[in-house]
């Protein structure tokens, strides 16, 4: 009498499994990362302005300088872009601002009427409507 062989051995077994682990692992770690922040630097929306001069609410990430008022990309004196911010509508935004500490600033961008001196849209001012600090 001869022995039949099963129809599927058991390496085989092992490795569909091994497989289907890795797949299963896989998927879980793509649909579990963390979502994307959408902000944007102070160069970025003082070189694309006129872009986001529509009302839109944006996010802007960047220092806080107490000097100029404004939203810097850097805290270092070399080259660096000022975006002047406007916190009125802020409750505590005193108490939450600091020099030298990186926020997420979400607003929106306005243009500001200088009396006829400058061509409008040519002056900024980044309206906040609320800071945290990143």
């Amino acid at each position: 009498m001869s022995v039949k062989r099963r129809k599927y051995d058991t390496k085989t077994i092992l490795i569909v499994l091994f497989v289907i682990v890795v797949i299963a692992a896989g998927y879980i770690l793509i649909t579990n990362l963390p979502a994307e922040e959408d902000w944007l630097t102070p160069e970025e929306l003082l070189g694309n302005k006129n872009t986001y001069l529509d009302g839109r609410t944006i996010v802007v990430r960047g220092y806080y300088d107490s000097n100029e008022r404004a939203i810097v990309s850097t805290t270092k004196n070399v080259e660096k872009s000022i975006l002047p911010l406007n916190y009125s509508s802020v409750k505590n935004a005193t108490d939450i601002l600091k020099d030298g500490v990186k926020f997420d600033f979400t607003g929106i961008l306005e243009s500001v009427d200088t009396g006829g001196s400058v061509p409008p849209g040519t002056v900024v001012v980044f309206v906040a409507e609320q800071i945290k600090p990143v």
